[in-house]
């Protein structure tokens, strides 16, 4: 899986032990959630075994990389459409990191964990 930084990996990875079984939905969620530690400071509190409150999160403070990892979590859990794919497609808005990060999240929403576990990125990228 490609993770935003090694914090990130290891947050993930303890998480989503205590969440087995969950809908693909909830882990690309959770996974875009763990992806900064402020929004996950935010965010923990409103994480249930397989639900995640994402109205009662008040994304504050957040830097503008969080904040679409935010919005995305918002986008995948609610089906609301905030987020526009030519903004994330957009070099000049998001590093490559970021990018393949949320590729990795629609990759987890949409086949599951185990087809995301098999992303690298070469080039010296976590695998």
């Amino acid at each position: 899986m490609i993770f935003r930084n090694d914090n990130h990996g290891v947050l993930f990875e303890k998480e989503i032990k205590y969440h087995r079984g969950c809908s693909r939905k909830f882990t690309a969620a959770l996974f875009l959630l763990t992806a900064d530690t402020r929004l996950w400071h935010l965010a923990e509190k409103h994480i249930g075994t397989n639900e995640i409150d994402i109205e009662s999160i008040k994304p504050r403070h957040l830097d503008s990389m969080a904040y679409v990892c935010y919005a995305l979590a918002r986008d995948i859990v609610t089906g609301s459409r905030s987020v526009a794919l030519a903004d994330l497609a957009d070099p000049g808005l998001m590093s490559p990191r970021y990018f393949m990060v949320i590729q990795t999240a629609m990759v987890l929403r949409g086949y599951g964990l185990t087809a995301a576990s098999r992303l690298s990125m070469r080039n010296g990228g976590n695998s």
